[in-house]
């Protein structure tokens, strides 16, 4: 989208006061403790290999060693070759996939166990090959480790009225999370963030967030849900379908992967919380300008009531000061509502220019955080939208 031209009108003392911290406020005495994501897992194709995963299923049937390796490493991205000829131990299916997440590269392996909250994050790359079919194909499942046992969570490639779909469901649970259309994300890289809270019964959630040249297509949470069979939870990837495809649609095929990454969300005195983990309305994530944390920053459209969301856990009710960093290369304040669970407690606050898109401030306020989940959310009131905003701190 457009931006107007980039040049400072403001003078130093505007920036000033914006980055100024501000003392906390004392509406409680609990201490503050939220909770974060903390990077567990950065393999790099090229330098790490396969060593980065726990194990690796290429053809465990031995059904096809002339198109071996199957599954490989190209370039910085993980490829996974598909042929028709292909079969697994059981012969009616196909399957291609790594588990597990080793760190160091041949390492330990992580485990996702109760009561924990594990996010990975990853592009993948679906060729007009690889298409929706009327049984089933996956390309992640969580699973517990071993053999016969039910996939905990599927996002799959399948056909519902003809259309083609990616969807995440829960197959022992028999939950249908989301669905999006598959036609427009093939031939392109989409980018893919599922986040997991590991509980039995009703303690478990999942969030499953799908964006293509940094739109938004689907972010839909589900919680009160069953995540957990028994021992651990282990995520795969590849392609793994049946062959009783009824609509044509099976042929060689592949996937790609790159950028894949693990978090765990952890506790502690203070939070950072980038733009691009936030729900995002009328924006996307980008990284055409410099001096960004995190994988990009969200550019919000030139629209009053666009806006940033993040979901913020707090162990206690207390007070906190909120740092919002921003980049405003335009000639004007963009000024945003700040509300706090569905609380306004800034309006209009002032994001006065910086000296350009790469040049970053800080806004900081005081907030209140109830026990438990916070929403925290920074919306546009002019129609020429709010700043670049890259992150969140609440300390």
């Amino acid at each position: 989208m457009n931006r107007p031209s980039r040049r400072t009108v403001l003078g130093a003392a505007l920036t000033a006061a914006a980055t100024a911290g501000l003392p906390r406020t004392t509406a409680s005495a609990a201490t503050l403790s939220v909770s974060s994501w903390q990077q567990r897992w950065s393999p790099s194709a090229a330098a790490d290999g396969l060593a980065a995963f726990e194990t690796v299923e290429d053809d465990r049937a031995d059904s096809h060693p002339a198109g071996a390796p199957h599954i490989r490493v190209e370039g910085d991205n993980f490829r996974w070759n598909m042929h028709m000829v292909d079969r697994d131990t059981s012969t009616d299916r196909q399957r291609h996939e790594v588990t597990g997440m080793r760190t160091p590269a041949g390492g330990d392996h992580l485990q996702w166990l109760p009561g924990e909250t594990w996010r990975t994050t990853y592009s993948m790359y679906i060729p007009s090959s690889l298409k929706a079919t009327t049984t089933f194909t996956h390309l992640m499942q969580m699973k517990q480790p071993g053999t016969g046992s039910s996939p905990i969570v599927v996002q799959s490639l399948r056909r519902v009225a003809g259309a083609q779909t990616i969807e995440l469901q829960l197959p022992v649970s028999g939950v249908m999370v989301g669905s999006t259309g598959l036609d427009l994300l093939h031939d392109r890289w989409v980018d893919v963030d599922f986040q997991i809270k590991v509980g039995d019964g009703t303690s478990g959630s999942v969030r499953w967030v799908l964006r293509s040249a940094g739109t938004t297509l689907i972010d839909v949470t589900r919680t009160g849900i069953d995540t957990f069979l028994a021992d651990r939870v282990r995520p795969k990837w590849g392609i793994y379908r049946s062959l009783g495809d009824t609509s044509g649609s099976l042929q060689d095929c592949y996937l790609l992967t790159t950028g894949m990454r693990g978090y765990q969300l952890v506790t502690g005195s203070s939070g950072v919380y980038q733009a691009e983990e936030a729900r995002i309305s009328q924006g996307v994530v980008e990284a055409d300008h410099t001096g960004y944390s995190g994988a990009g920053f969200v550019n919000l459209a030139n629209a009053a009531g666009s806006y940033a969301e993040w979901t913020v856990q707090a162990g206690a009710a207390t007070g906190a000061t909120l740092d919002l960093r921003y980049a405003n290369g335009a000639a004007l304040d963009r000024p945003m509502d700040i509300t706090v669970n569905g609380i306004r407690i800034a309006t209009g606050r002032p994001f006065p220019p910086t000296a350009n898109w790469d040049t970053w401030a800080t806004s900081s306020l005081p907030i209140t955080l109830k026990a438990g989940a916070n929403t925290i959310r920074a919306t546009s009131t002019t129609v020429d939208g709010g700043p670049n905003l890259d992150r969140i701190t609440v300390r």
